[in-house]
């Protein structure tokens, strides 16, 4: 089924209008994105995708499969609501671990200004799994997609992304925030 030229032009002037909106933001969070990799096994030519360990659960970390996060470059988050998250055992307060949110992720090329930025797209988009470093004036904070919703009933016409707090993933090495010149004022 195809639909009506109406429609596509207003589902791409929908999405253009995310994308411009989660770019010029003054709410908008720079982050730096990487994507989760299966790192193969060092015996023969299988890889940790095909290892299964038939539901019987792991007995040390060493059964756990080996991932990595391999860097896919920069993008911009605007938090579009607090999700809130489960309540401690005595509950007085709601455990951190367990925070998620709704947000728009726009991928941009920084090495672009002004409206090349919006234009050119890279050649990455978000997916469930990856891990976006919040530049938050250089405290290091990572979230996780952990959903995507459509966000009408047509999919061309953008996505949300639901994003889960994740405190274990430290050592990762983003990048060095003082590299990036338009932290502050991401448009001239």
């Amino acid at each position: 089924m195809s639909l009506r030229i109406e429609n596509e032009l207003v589902a791409s002037g929908q999405a253009l209008t995310n994308r411009i909106i989660t770019l010029r933001s003054q709410s908008v969070i720079p982050v730096f994105a990487f994507r989760r990799v299966v790192l193969p096994v060092n015996t023969g030519d299988d890889s940790r995708d095909f290892v299964t360990w038939s539901g019987l659960g792991t007995v040390s970390d060493s059964d756990e499969h080996a991932i990595d996060y391999e860097p896919l470059g920069h993008a911009m988050v605007l938090i579009l609501d607090s999700l809130g998250g489960a309540f401690h055992d005595g509950g007085m307060f709601v455990t951190s671990e367990e925070l998620s949110s709704m947000a728009l992720v726009e991928p941009y090329d920084i090495s672009l200004e002004g409206d090349d930025r919006i234009k050119l797209k890279p050649n990455w988009t978000p997916e469930k799994g990856d891990l976006f470093c919040f530049m938050l004036n250089n405290h290091k904070e990572y979230h996780e997609v952990t959903g995507i919703m459509g966000q009408s009933m047509l999919a061309s016409q953008g996505k949300k992304y639901a994003l889960a707090q994740r405190f274990d993933l430290n050592y990762l090495d983003a990048f060095d925030e003082e590299s990036v010149v338009d932290v502050a004022v991401p448009y001239k």
